[in-house]
């Protein structure tokens, strides 16, 4: 869900981010851009990624399928299979937060406010994130945003005549450059095309989970900003002081992370699902729409998650996560893949792999195949459907559970057992809502490795695809703050301990049930896999067995996408309906269930 209008480009492979690795002798040429037809001048353009090319050697599964553009460490001994590793986890702190919907007008929706005229500053502790920026870092700079008056583009496929009223905008004074910028390229004010509903942030805030060293804010925060250009805390009665939320500095990271340096695997796929034309096996014809291949797939998702291997921005070694885009058509929906459980593999005969791609016996695999297994493998993602009254706790507090998505798969290896390749597979009785996985699998899979992006100075201002006008390092001295108050301390202001002593009763699997809780940086679970994982939080059969019933569950939009009423055991109420994002009273998991 991220799309902004940009002016094409041609992304050229890079080498950052970790020691020892050289630029490959022939770079590569992408055309990757989180947004529609790159073919077609006339449509939008959005957040790119610089990508960075690691991939020296070319293998049996297709150029830009190969796990080794993903992770350079993603071959040898990783790139076969081995049936005994059944589940892995990553051990980055990945959280839940929000994709800052461009519908609101990006990360300058007032989320915690009910004032919505943006000539209106009276509720200034409720201002916008990036408003809140513009006041700090860009004082007494108001601007003025012209009225816009435009079609989205789903009604300008329309007829004219067919398409209903424009989106009406008036004219509105904003505080300064920033807030102009987002409300011009990444909100309403777009001049040509009014924001579909899908488009936002979401690969803006998993880079950003993925990838800041500095993690998540701990703490809300009022600051000023010092002669000297420091930020300084103030006292919390101050009024002539900013507060600045958790909320605020999870959307400032997400825009800074909007157009990063990545790893890349896959291809982008353009096509509705309504238009895909499909072969005999049931596959898209379009070879972009196939993608993500099964074996780059399984390489990559084994290989980070279970044997480990260096994170692409600190050099750490760990089991670092990875963001793939769920949806396999022309929308885009990023999510940090975290965790997995392979339920099943077994090795089936060259005729039985073939029944199980097409219910035929002459499908030709990879002329090197020897060995075909059928696997069945959960993958587990991290939700960015976080509601305004979530945003308002620690990530670590919030009641998210992570979304398990099965896949089905086959897996060509060689004699070796090297993994050549693959196709996804029906399994109605599997995925969400029955659908197979030949019509339900990762798009493409990437890995942040800098939030400087293509064209954009060291500070991450300028450039075009997120805001010019917000810099990397004044966000980092807010999050810093936020996290160490020591980093922002005046003599006026009492220090609070930067890292108090977690409780014991915080660890509670109440309203986490299918999620984690994490204090302090410490991780325990209320999941299905916990107990294998032995992670498990120490209430969690008080609260998450299946009887009696969980106690504080989070409601979920399963079984209940389109439903007008609340569902069941929400309070406050919470939809699953096209209506609730104007309500504001979507259920947390709406997104990921059931799309915008």
């Amino acid at each position: 869900m991220s799309i902004s209008r940009v002016f094409p480009l041609v992304l050229l492979s890079a080498c950052v981010g970790m020691q020892g690795l050289e630029r490959p002798d022939d770079p590569v040429e992408f055309d990757y851009v989180n947004g529609y037809d790159p073919d077609n001048a006339e449509t939008i353009w959005g957040g790119g990624h610089f990508i960075a090319d690691f991939s020296n050697n070319r293998e049996a599964i297709s150029y830009s399928n190969q796990a080794t553009k993903i992770h350079p460490e993603l071959k040898g001994e990783a790139a076969k299979f081995d049936a005994t590793r059944t589940q892995g986890s990553s051990d980055w702190d990945v959280f839940a937060s929000s994709w800052w919907p461009q519908s609101k007008n990006g990360i300058a929706w007032r989320w915690n406010s009910s004032v919505d005229d943006y000539n209106d500053v009276s509720d200034h502790d409720g201002l916008s994130p990036v408003e809140k920026y513009d006041f700090l870092f860009n004082p007494d700079q108001k601007t003025t945003v012209g009225k816009v008056e435009h079609w989205n583009y789903d009604q300008l496929r329309e007829d004219e005549a067919d398409r209903g009223p424009k989106h009406d905008h008036p004219e509105v004074e904003v505080m300064g450059p920033a807030t102009k910028w987002e409300m011009t390229h990444h909100g309403n004010y777009q001049g040509e095309f009014h924001p579909d509903s899908w488009w936002g942030h979401c690969n803006g805030w998993a880079s950003y989970v993925t990838t800041e060293p500095m993690g998540a804010p701990l703490r809300d925060i009022r600051v000023k900003i010092a002669s000297d250009g420091d930020i300084v805390e103030c006292a919390a009665d101050d009024a002539s002081c900013t507060l600045v939320r958790m909320g605020d500095i999870e959307a400032l990271m997400a825009e800074i992370y909007f157009n990063d340096q990545a790893t890349f695997g896959g291809q982008r796929c353009e096509e509705r699902p309504d238009e895909m034309e499909r072969d005999e096996y049931g596959r898209p014809k379009d070879a972009k729409c196939r993608d993500l291949n099964p074996g780059a797939f399984h390489v990559t998702t084994v290989g980070l998650l279970n044997r480990g291997a260096k994170h692409l921005f600190t050099g750490k070694e760990m089991k670092p996560a990875f963001v793939i885009d769920h949806n396999y058509d022309y929308q885009v929906w990023n999510f940090p893949l975290v965790r997995y459980e392979m339920t099943n593999s077994e090795e089936v005969d060259e005729a039985a792999a073939a029944a199980l791609v097409g219910e035929t016996s002459d499908y030709q695999w990879n002329e090197n195949a020897k060995k075909f297994v059928k696997v069945q493998l959960t993958y587990s993602m991290v939700s960015d459907s976080v509601g305004a009254s979530q945003m308002l706790k620690q990530a670590g507090q919030r009641n998210v559970p992570l979304k398990p998505v099965r896949l089905n798969y086959v897996l060509e290896l060689d004699e070796n057992d090297v993994i050549l390749g693959g196709e996804w597979i029906a399994d109605p009785g599997t995925g969400w809502g029955g659908t197979n996985s030949k019509e339900l699998h990762p798009d493409f899979i990437w890995m942040a490795t800098d939030p400087q992006g293509y064209s954009e100075s060291s500070d991450d201002t300028g450039g075009w695809s997120d805001n010019p006008f917000i810099s990397y390092p004044n966000v980092q001295k807010l999050l810093a703050c936020s996290n160490d108050p020591n980093t922002c301390a005046s003599s006026e202001t009492p220090t609070p301990d930067p890292d108090p002593e977690p409780d014991d009763d915080a660890f509670t699997c109440n309203g986490h049930c299918g999620g984690s809780v994490t204090v302090n940086a410490t991780t325990c679970w209320c999941d299905d896999l916990c107990e294998s994982y032995g992670d498990c939080c120490d209430d969690i059969d008080q609260y998450c067995n299946d009887d009696p019933a969980p106690t504080g569950d989070a409601p979920t939009c399963e079984d209940h996408c389109g439903e007008s009423t609340a569902v069941s055991g929400s309070d406050p109420a919470c939809y699953c309906d096209s209506a609730c994002e104007s309500y504001g009273d979507c259920c947390d998991d709406k997104v990921a269930v059931c799309g915008s």
